[in-house]
């Protein structure tokens, strides 16, 4: 396996996740197809090329292209092509709101959150913000969570009675230094 998380076999390259740079795999050659087994078993599955060809899937590099925006526009005709639906869609709206370079800088955020969260997740909410107009990257947040309301009575009793409307850093300075508010 090489740093560049590619398979030279037969003088045909093949691309594998980037996390398996430098690893020992296992490789089966099957008469249409070759498929690369990883150390936990995950197998990685392309078509049988001739000699000097190559099979590379620009989605097991999706964490460097989420770094490198300049390679996002190289690379961006097949990466749209391995991505799917709706990638293409959404590198339209982007380039047409913000021009080549912004937006590759945008897109390669768009391709961090799919690999931090992975496409069961990001899909959906991407496919979700094209549709209702949501901003793409504010669609890929995660949801913060409600503040846990805390039972009356594990609130000590002395404090069950003082009601705080909101709070302001200049009450604290005020109680820090023994005054009141």
């Amino acid at each position: 396996m090489s740093p560049r998380a590619l398979v030279r076999l037969e003088g045909t390259v093949y691309s594998v996740p980037s996390r398996w740079a430098g690893l020992d795999l296992v490789v089966r050659i099957g008469a249409t197809t070759v498929t690369i087994v990883g150390r936990d078993g995950t197998r990685i599955l392309h078509p049988r090329k001739r000699f000097g060809q190559r099979s590379i899937d620009y989605r097991h590099y999706l964490s460097e292209l989420a770094r490198k925006p300049q390679a996002v526009r190289q690379v961006l005709p097949d990466l749209l092509r391995d991505l799917g639906d709706p990638f293409p869609a959404i590198w339209d709206q982007l380039h047409g709101a913000h021009g080549p370079r912004e937006a590759a800088r945008l897109f390669a955020k768009v391709l961090g959150e799919l690999d931090t969260y992975g496409a069961a997740i990001a899909v959906p909410a991407l496919t979700r913000a094209l549709a209702t107009g949501t901003p793409l990257l504010l669609a890929l947040t995660p949801a913060r969570s409600a503040p846990t309301p805390v039972a009356l009575d594990a609130v000590p009793i002395a404090l069950r009675d003082i009601a705080v409307p909101s709070g302001c850093a200049a009450d604290y300075d005020a109680w820090l230094l023994g005054g009141a508010a």
